[in-house]
């Protein structure tokens, strides 16, 4: 980047200086960020519900000596689910929004 030119945010259209040509300014890229990230946490959050009551009802089924186990792998996983879901839809939301 050079130090002395300054291009239009290609959002908003604000004169910012140091940013690339096409590039954004830096409270564009905040908005962004913020967006990205509420959508990566209500993705998440749904899928990680829709996991989590599948795992509830699949327990049922599991036998007594094992519930112990299979109650820790689950809350795994769904921890698991949500973590990856929010990284992997924020970091795509970021680039596309």
């Amino acid at each position: 980047m050079i130090g002395n030119v300054t291009h239009l945010c290609a959002r908003c259209g604000t004169p910012t200086e140091g940013i690339a040509l096409g590039g954004l300014c830096p409270a564009c890229t905040t908005r962004r960020a913020r967006k990205a990230a509420r959508l990566g946490r209500l993705v998440a959050l749904v899928t990680t519900l829709i996991l989590a009551v599948s795992l509830l009802v699949r327990l049922r089924s599991v036998a007594p000596a094992w519930l112990d186990r299979a109650r820790l792998v689950s809350a795994l996983a769904v921890l698991a689910c949500y973590w990856l879901t929010y990284r992997i839809v924020s970091g795509v939301a970021r680039e596309w929004l």
